[in-house]
């Protein structure tokens, strides 16, 4: 019988489980060992993906994932097929047999035990730093990063959703004598993933001189594997118990000095959220076992020690960890997990469930852009006082614009978003600290999956609304490269906030009573277009990988003010420090281009324009345009959103009105300034044709240089950064012009 058929409420044994290494891999860590205990949960109303509960956890699989684990329904039936019960793990008032199946011989690629070949510790070891180093190594979500916060007073992300930490974060204790590196959350050390590769590796450099193991208490049996497997390197590993006021409210009996004594490692109960005095105990103890230790092994002995280690397989790694905790571990559901699984009904397994989604995501977006209207109003006329009082204090010349119209307009044309951004964040991160994102993931999956994207892309499409740079960066939590892939190059047809201003001044300007419906519409076309771009991806990219979803699901919880605060402000900083980066760079350029040559003689802004280089390219470009009934101003706009869309409308204004109508842009009134750009359009010949085909174009083509870049840092190829670029500008085109022929035809 395959773990899917099972019935909700109803449990099953592991027997056996199929598929590829990665998978089997993946799912033997995650507990789906030979005689280990499954319960299902819940389905979504889609039938899939499909939640179970073992050893305290619930994880998520698809329906195709469940089909690859074999159970057995019965005890008697898994002893008549020559399962034999083992030891016995009391959990809560009651107890039951764990089943062990007897290895047909340890050898390599075993069919029962999988046991593997040789292996090999993959990835490019990562610099030593100046200091003695300790390492901070735990499971995805077990409060790693809110130790390391807690530690050194800093405030990097927490989020309650699996592989938060995917690069390593550096801070200084003990009176800045060492280096506390938060290493990438992982399962295992055996290297099959990317994050698990850069662990094994950063452990084997030898400035690390100690191991903090920050174990989720109230997951003991699953986290003591990672356990079992840095005690092989050989350093000093300390153990932190974190989440124990979970594990004391829940009434679970531990023994702690009775585990300490039997691992052979200090252990210390601590809360990393609410900073325990133990938490201090805890690096203290680390700093002593790091001035103490004398290294006996150079790092290739390390890493041999490192594979050896990871060649015992998970099965018999859940059969010493049971030997550990027989007779001292005794749990009981947390209050948290309880409450989880009530919620859950409404939350994510039911029909409902859909409606409560769309009503939060419908609520994130209307504060984000009525209420972010206000404070947005506020800071353009801050931008405009200051844009004005800088253009007074110097000399009329090239210096005098450049620090007006190049550096304040151009950057403060993208900063006046700064209040969306904030907003967008705060809610997102409430999201992510209650547990709920990852539940919407499950929602989504069945129509991501349709499409080649994954459940966990529903996150970065959602931070793409608001700036795809930091959507982007968010990939990093999907798994599988071919699914973080082709989620990064569909992202920018999300349509994020830099695009509004010109959504906003040409839909007014042309289509005044149906602006509403006209920008409705370009985000959906921007949905569809990358929905249909992944799916066409996803059959011609890394055809031969499978793209699975296996996600650990965490409890609910209540969101810490604090914390939901720092990220907030967190991403509201990464976004200042794009503006003071490429935009500023891109406003710079893009001024220059379009100030250079100066003209003899007086001449109308929108002839300078046209003279300067800026205008020439525009020029050499419009026989291209002109298909879609563009004239080579609108050829400048689009050049200009190269380096931020938001630079569109600032050159479409010079470029097509007078000094007059160029002053009503300028003012606060915003239908002044639609209109009369509108205006000066219509009159130089540009229908409302052109201007909703040139709508299109602005959704879908070329993303800012902020963007590009980030594609090339996540992905690690340039190739795929060129791809991006290339392949969304000859979408562009092509949608704009056929735009453009059936409005014609209308």
């Amino acid at each position: 019988m395959r773990l899917s058929d099972i019935k909700t409420g109803q449990a099953a044994y592991v027997c056996h489980v199929e598929g590829s290494d990665a998978l089997k891999r993946h799912l033997e860590e995650l507990g789906f060992v030979v005689g280990q205990r499954v319960v299902r949960s819940y389905a979504t109303p889609a039938g899939t993906p499909i939640v179970y509960t073992m050893m305290g956890q619930r994880i998520a699989l698809r329906r195709r994932e469940a089909e690859r684990v074999e159970v057995y329904t019965s005890l008697a039936e898994a002893v008549r097929e020559g399962i034999r019960p083992s030891t016995t793990v009391e959990r809560g008032a009651h107890s039951f047999p764990l089943l062990a199946k007897q290895c047909e011989g340890h050898c390599a690629g075993c069919t029962r035990c999988h046991h593997t070949k040789d292996q090999t510790v993959a990835g490019t070891p990562p610099e030593k730093l100046w200091l003695p180093t300790i390492a901070l190594v735990g499971n995805p979500n077990c409060g790693k990063t809110a130790f390391f916060n807690a530690a050194t007073g800093r405030h990097e992300r927490t989020g309650n959703y699996a592989g938060v930490t995917v690069g390593s974060t550096i801070g200084m204790i003990g009176e800045g004598r060492y280096c506390l590196v938060d290493l990438p959350g992982t399962y295992s050390l055996r290297a099959y993933s990317p994050e698990e590769a850069y662990v094994a590796n950063r452990l084997a450099q030898d400035d690390v001189r100690a191991i903090i193991n920050v174990i989720d208490v109230t997951n003991l049996e699953r986290n003591l594997l990672l356990t079992l497997q840095l005690k092989a390197t050989h350093l000093p590993v300390i153990g932190v118990l974190n989440m124990y006021d979970e594990l004391e409210a829940s009434g679970t009996r531990l023994d702690i000095d009775a585990l300490s004594e039997r691992l052979g490692i200090p252990l210390f109960p601590a809360s990393a959220v609410r900073g325990w005095e133990s938490i201090k105990e805890a690096l203290h103890a680390a700093e002593e076992a790091a001035a103490n230790y004398k290294s006996r092994l150079n790092e290739q002995q390390i890493r041999e020690s490192i594979v050896e280690a990871t060649r015992i397989t998970p099965y018999v790694r859940s059969r010493e960890i049971r030997h550990l905790l027989k007779g001292i571990y005794q749990r009981r559901d947390s209050r948290a997990a309880i409450i989880s699984a009530k919620a859950d009904k409404l939350l994510a397994a039911s029909l409902p469930a859909y409606l409560l989604f769309i009503l939060v995501m419908g609520l994130i977006f209307f504060f984000t852009f009525e209420i972010g209207a206000w404070p947005q109003a506020w800071m353009e006329s801050g931008v405009e006082a200051l844009s004005e009082a800088a253009g007074s204090a110097l000399p009329p010349g090239w210096l005098n614009d450049l620090l007006t119209a190049g550096i304040i307009g151009g950057v403060g044309s993208v900063i006046v978003f700064l209040p969306n951004i904030l907003i967008l964040y705060f809610f997102i991160s409430i999201l992510e600290d209650s547990g709920y994102i990852s539940r919407a993931a499950l929602l989504a999956d069945p129509l991501l999956r349709r499409v080649g994207l994954h459940g966990k892309s529903f996150f970065p499409m959602l931070m793409g609304f608001g700036c795809n740079v930091p959507a982007i960066m968010a990939t990093r939590t999907i798994e599988s490269r071919k699914s973080r892939l082709i989620t990064m190059m569909t992202l920018p047809f999300m349509s994020c906030s830099a695009r509004l201003p010109v959504y906003t001044v040409i839909s007014g300007a042309f289509f005044p009573e149906y602006a509403a419906l006209v920008m409705l519409g370009l985000y959906t076309t921007g949905i569809a277009v990358s929905f249909c771009s992944a799916a066409l991806l996803s059959r011609v990219m890394h055809r031969s990988e499978e793209s699975h979803l296996v996600m650990e699901m965490p409890p609910y919880r209540r969101p810490v003010i604090g914390s939901v605060l720092r990220h907030t402000w967190e991403k509201g900083r990464e976004y200042l420090r794009k503006m003071g980066g490429v935009i500023l760079i891109a406003s710079i350029t893009v001024w220059a281009l379009g100030y250079f040559p100066v003209p003899e003689g007086e001449v109308t802004p929108a002839e300078r324009q046209e003279q300067s280089y800026l205008g020439r390219i525009g020029h050499t470009i419009e026989p291209a345009i002109a298909p879609m009934g563009y004239d080579w101003r609108m050829g400048v706009g689009i050049l200009s959103g190269i380096g931020a869309k938001e630079l569109m409308v600032t050159s479409l204004a010079v470029l097509y009105t007078t000094e007059s109508e160029a002053e009503a842009i300028g003012t606060d009134d915003e239908e002044a300034a639609t209109r009369s750009l509108g205006t000066a359009m219509r009159r130089s010949g540009i229908s409302w044709q052109s201007a909703l085909s040139f709508l299109v174009f602005a959704l879908l083509y070329f993303p800012c240089t902020a963007t590009i870049a980030a594609i090339r840092g996540e992905s690690g190829r340039w190739k795929y950064a060129i791809f991006t670029a290339v392949y969304t500008t000859a979408l562009a085109y092509a949608m704009a012009l056929l735009t453009y022929r059936i409005a014609m035809a209308l």
